[in-house]
């Protein structure tokens, strides 16, 4: 309804003496903010113990949301501080390419993808005919792997500590005078799913 740090001053947004009337030794206050200025400019890493960290919580706050604590803890004490790893060997590194050879190579050397072809039906445009009489495309060599063998993966995986595996409702109340509103952000959040839920729960 409305910005809560719309009327702000300066002396609400910082913590120092350079919002102050007079600075050190009587100098004004824009002459004392300048220095303070120089010296953010120096250490500019701070709050962060230096400048590794500072670059290490910058990717960690920036793109992609999907990214965890323990996603940046991981990426710290198992790959980085790893004793084998070498980051002059990452000098020529190409994402794209990296993630193209690993695809290459699961495909060829994992049990748990399977091959088949699949057939498929074509539109005739213009001509309404049976489903069995539409011509047909069969599509060869479809790597798949069973969605049983995906699901127990997902839960192998240190990240399915955090996973949410009961259904609920959330609400949102602008404030006590209001009817709360059902909010839908999530899968398990549907109506439906929390219907399936509990009729699974009810099962002997």
């Amino acid at each position: 309804m409305y910005d809560p740090e719309s009327g702000a001053h300066i002396e609400q947004l910082c913590d120092g003496c350079a919002t102050q009337d007079s600075g050190k030794d009587g100098e004004p206050w824009n002459a004392w903010f300048s220095h303070s200025l120089k010296q953010l400019r120096k250490n500019y890493f701070i709050p962060f113990l230096n400048v590794t960290v500072w670059h290490l919580m910058s990717w960690f706050y920036n793109g992609s949301t999907q990214k965890s604590q323990s996603d940046l803890n991981n990426l710290v004490h198992n790959v980085i501080l790893a004793a084998d790893f070498d980051c002059k060997d990452l000098h020529s590194f190409v994402a794209q390419q990296e993630l193209r050879q690993m695809d290459e190579s699961t495909l060829i050397s994992s049990n748990s993808w399977y091959t088949t072809s699949v057939t498929i039906w074509l539109p005739c445009e213009g001509v309404k005919v049976h489903k069995e009489n539409a011509p047909k495309f069969k599509v060869e060599e479809l790597h798949y792997h069973k969605l049983t063998d995906v699901i127990k993966a997902a839960f192998a995986e240190t990240a399915a500590e955090e996973y949410n595996v009961t259904p609920y409702k959330l609400f949102w109340q602008a404030d006590d005078d209001t009817i709360p509103e059902q909010v839908f952000g999530e899968v398990y959040m549907a109506d439906i799913m929390l219907q399936e839920h509990k009729t699974i729960k009810a099962q002997p």
